[in-house]
């Protein structure tokens, strides 16, 4: 740190990496900024230090930035409480006058990744919302900006938000006021929010913290520091986000995955009672009965959860190994076998190869075969026949299946393979549309394509390839 500070060659700046070094250091009355690294368990020194140096401008900078370390910070007349490791950006920006981003703090934008952001601003005086959109700009956030907080307060139930940053004392309704509508909103509930106010007393700073706030930035404010805290906050919540975002999409999938056997067995258990169920005592009947019971709660739950998650399932990591394509087929045919007596469906296969073992992920493409398969059953008519192809040329295996149908409705047939769309009008009210986009993250993860091809009112057929 104090390396960096000689090479920005900024002379009026001390860092201290313990509040003791200061003791051997002359002259800190015309210096500019202290900055001290701090644990907090040191806070009565420091305390103690800025009472002796009230001129003396002082940071602090922490692995550990708290919303108590925040607080006992104000409680000492510090402003800021900056992240540990300090980056180079930050010090570059204690330059005086400078004109010019260096290389160090394009790097740092890029690095927290915070391009397209939503941050709304509000606060009733015109100049200070220009004054913090202007600070933000270089950070290319999408800043929403109310000066009226009723306005806001609307917006709030309707859009997602990543970050809030409120005035406390407006017309209409308080930041206070605001703030409690944020929290107990469906979408922000848990957006971070900062308050800005020219109110410096305790307990507004200490109410501000009750409210969930994550820093207290008084006007007139550092434009610098205020930007260098949102930069960190907003990192912070966007990396929350995304683990997040992982274990919805881990979840969706493996929900999907589930209700393929699941349906199955639905069907199984119907056909069983349904041809055999004369032949049956009460016994054996009740206990199908439960076990039918049962299994469609299952199917329901799952059905829950994929409709609570909608997501994908993320980056796949493929691990081939030599298997027998036609003995998994055969095994997918098996499993779908139920489902396809439900609709008097017959499946045939014509295996036009003499490759059968290369090298795939095996559960993998054993879940985009069930995919298809189910698929083709559930969009094919009654009394009708699915046929499954499989091919090659001098690079690829080639597996086709196709279903009599009566066609899909899409400007683009390929859309069928993006997120959340079904390719059957009369499903897409309780189909999530994750299993063909699951398949072709699959196959393109192998290194092969897949396509539909759509005849209306006759067929559908869905083709992937896999390097041999």
């Amino acid at each position: 740190m104090k390396e960096l500070l000689k090479q920005a060659e900024i002379n009026d700046v001390v860092y201290v990496e313990d509040i003791r070094e200061l003791r051997g250091i002359q002259g800190l009355a015309s210096k500019r900024l202290c900055i001290i690294k701090t644990d907090f368990r040191d806070i009565n020194k420091i305390k103690k230090f800025c009472k002796s140096h009230n001129s003396l401008e002082v940071w602090l900078a922490s692995k550990d930035i708290s919303r108590k370390n925040i607080l006992m910070a104000n409680l000492c007349g510090i402003r800021n409480v900056i992240e540990y490791p300090i980056n180079k950006s930050l010090i570059s920006d204690l330059v005086k006058d400078k004109k010019i981003e260096t290389e160090d703090e394009k790097n740092f934008k890029n690095h927290i990744s915070l391009k397209g952001l939503k941050v709304m601003i509000v606060d009733d005086n015109p100049f200070n919302t220009e004054l913090l959109e202007e600070t933000l700009s270089a950070l290319e956030l999408n800043l929403i900006t109310c000066q009226k907080p009723l306005e806001a307060a609307k917006i709030v139930q309707e859009e997602e938000f990543d970050l809030f940053l409120l005035d406390i004392m407006m017309p209409e309704l308080s930041g206070f006021d605001l703030a409690e509508i944020i929290r107990n909103s469906a979408k922000n509930a848990n957006t971070p929010l900062m308050f800005v106010s020219a109110l410096s007393d305790t307990e507004n700073k200490i109410k501000s913290f009750d409210y969930g706030s994550y820093a207290y930035i008084e006007k007139p404010f550092d434009i610098k520091v205020v930007r260098a805290q949102i930069c960190t906050l907003l990192k912070t919540h966007n990396e929350r986000k995304e683990l997040e975002k992982q274990k919805d999409k881990y979840w969706a999938m493996v929900t999907h995955d589930m209700k393929g056997p699941v349906y199955a067995e639905v069907s199984a258990l119907e056909f069983v009672l349904n041809q055999y169920g004369k032949s049956l005592d009460d016994v054996q009947k009740e206990i199908l009965q439960d076990i039918l019971s049962s299994t469609k709660y299952l199917k329901n739950l799952v059905n829950n959860v994929l409709m609570k998650y909608k997501d994908d399932n993320g980056n796949l990591v493929i691990k081939k190994e030599r298997h027998s394509f036609k003995r998994l087929i055969k095994e997918c045919q098996n499993e779908v076998k139920y489902t396809a007596a439900e609709k008097n469906q017959i499946i045939t296969v014509d295996y036009n190869t003499h490759v059968d073992e290369f090298s795939f992920d095996l559960a993998e493409i054993r879940r985009v075969i069930n995919n298809l398969l189910t698929n083709a059953l559930k969009y094919g008519t009654k009394n009708s026949q699915i046929s499954v192809e499989v091919n090659e040329n001098d690079d690829f295996i080639i597996f086709s299946i196709s279903n009599e149908s009566r066609g899909f409705n899409l400007k683009d047939p390929n859309e069928v393979f993006e997120k959340f769309t079904s390719y059957s009008e009369e499903h897409r009210s309780i189909n999530t549309g994750l299993g063909l986009y699951i398949a072709k993250q699959i196959i393109l993860a192998h290194g092969g394509c897949i396509t539909i091809n759509n005849v209306p009112d006759k067929t559908t057929t869905l083709t992937f390839t896999l390097p041999k």
